[in-house]
């Protein structure tokens, strides 16, 4: 770092090349921080041959103005931030004003807070050339986020529980009806998200579990895959009216824009901001494009023909159905997976049965069973400590009394015989076929022990080949029913009765 500092001192007084090699220092100091090197470093060697960075924020080179206001702000250097003020004031250049900001983010810029207003009052009120939107965009949205910081915005909580919207209730793709069996009070439509619901108030729903998300639906179902075509879609619907059923009266509300679908990360960025600027446009500024801290995601399910289905996600709304969930490890399973198992299998379940879940994770399997018929005595064994005391918090929080044990299924015993086995099991991961094999004998023959003769099984499992083999291999065992669940992955349902 410090032969490429006294570089930088001997070349930035040689303009004969434009500047090119104290760009290129500078670019190699910066990339010497993001790889890890100390910046006091660098800060010794400021202090001990002066400071260059601030100076260059006059160079002819744009670029090099660029990099020596980001490096300013990298290196956190307070004492600088009036020239950095006073250079973004005076910079021309479009693309390079969007890095000043970023470079005073990362100091305290509160002193500055009143010229930011008066920039951002400036761009707001001026026509934009269409070839300067891009880097406009990139400055009004640090702008904006910069002031959010200073000033804490306004934040709105979720206000319209009780209030009457259109939603859509995200559900297993392959199982909507089972949800849709459970709403008699709001007239119902199956989509391919799930469930549409007109007129439903929200806190009306929470006894439903068989869903994974309640998102709001618009009066508008479809809009154009481009981007100010889609804003202007939005603008026009009843958005802000849904908006304000949900949060209240408001001058101003974040949003973030996210695409469900096929497109690359970069397509779908690209959208996300230019739908975002235009929609802010669209809307006076009463929605503001800021993803970082946003109260409201405008969610865009990508449709067949390319065009989109908008829904709404309020950041507050907070879904109390499965607050338990306090731990989860990788492996978990969803709470509402879980919950369509149970409701799946709820006719071969047995009020007050002793259950046995042989991997249990954290716990929201059992939890889930009792909520579709409660149960009598559980245990859930694993063999993983992090995922037992996982377990133990999650039934607490639940108010649920389980037995857990941290321990090898196979290595497992117990004093008397359960009535029920109910798990997930493991998937095979990095183990071979043959490995896989032998966990599914070891499995069965340990049920065989474990279970009462007339006991039943629910397993989830994608490894369809594995449990017929076991079945037929062990003529105690009657396969009751099965339901696919997940066509790609192979994943369903499976009862089984042990005579």
């Amino acid at each position: 770092m410090e032969t490429i500092f006294l570089e930088l001192l001997k070349d930035r007084e040689d303009t004969a090349d434009g500047g090119s090699r104290v760009r290129e220092r500078l670019i190699a100091l910066r990339q010497k921080l993001r790889d890890g090197e100390d910046p006091e470093v660098l800060k010794e060697l400021m202090g001990r041959e002066g400071n260059p960075f601030a100076g260059l924020l006059h160079h002819e080179d744009p670029k090099v103005r660029r990099n020596a206001a980001l490096l300013l702000g990298e290196l956190g250097c307070q004492q600088e931030l009036q020239q950095l003020v006073s250079a973004y004031s005076r910079e021309e250049t479009l693309f390079v004003r969007a890095d000043y900001l970023k470079a005073m983010q990362q100091l305290d810029y509160q002193e500055a807070a009143p010229l930011l207003r008066e920039r951002l009052s400036e761009m707001t009120a001026q026509e934009v050339p269409a070839d300067s939107q891009k880097h406009y965009r990139e400055e009004l949205r640090q702008l904006e986020t910069m002031l959010f910081a200073l000033q804490k915005g306004e934040n709105h909580g979720f206000r319209g529980g009780d209030q009457s919207f259109d939603v859509v209730l995200t559900t297993n793709r392959l199982h909507r009806e089972v949800t849709a069996r459970q709403i008699r009070e709001y007239p119902v439509t199956l989509t391919p998200l799930g469930v549409r619901i007109a007129g439903a108030r929200p806190e009306s729903l929470w006894q439903i579990r068989t869903f994974r998300e309640l998102l709001f639906a618009l009066n508008v179902k479809t809009v154009s895959a481009d981007p100010a075509a889609c804003a202007k879609a939005l603008a026009a619907s009843d958005l802000l009216a849904v908006l304000k059923k949900g949060l209240g009266d408001f001058s101003q509300c974040r949003f973030r824009i996210t695409l469900v679908g096929k497109q690359e990360l970069d397509a779908r960025s690209s959208f996300a901001r230019r739908c975002g600027f235009e929609l802010e446009q669209r809307t006076g500024r009463r929605l503001l494009n800021l993803p970082g801290g946003y109260e409201v995601e405008l969610r865009l399910y990508e449709r067949p023909d390319g065009t989109f289905l908008p829904l709404v996600k309020f950041s507050g709304f907070q879904d109390p159905r499965f607050t338990y969930r306090r731990q989860a490890v990788a492996s978990s399973m969803h709470p509402s997976l879980a919950a369509l198992m149970a409701a799946l299998a709820k006719p071969y379940l047995k009020e007050g049965a002793q259950v046995l879940d042989p991997f249990c994770g954290v716990g929201a399997l059992l939890l889930e069973r009792d909520q579709a018929v409660e149960a009598g005595t559980m245990y859930g064994v694993d063999l993983f400590g992090d995922a037992i005391a996982g377990a133990r918090e999650n039934a607490k929080a639940a108010g649920k009394k389980i037995y857990f044990v941290q321990r090898d299924f196979m290595e497992f015993s117990h004093e008397y015989l359960f009535d029920e086995i109910f798990t997930d099991m493991p998937p095979r991961g990095k183990k071979s076929r043959q490995e896989q094999d032998r966990l599914y004998a070891g499995f069965f023959g340990q049920a065989l022990r474990l279970l009462k003769p007339g006991g039943v099984i629910v397993m989830y499992s994608n490894e369809d080949g594995f449990v017929k083999k076991q079945i037929r291999l062990h003529g105690e065992f009657r396969l009751l029913k099965e339901w696919a669940v997940q066509e790609k992955s192979g994943y369903g349902v499976y009862v089984l009765r042990r005579k």
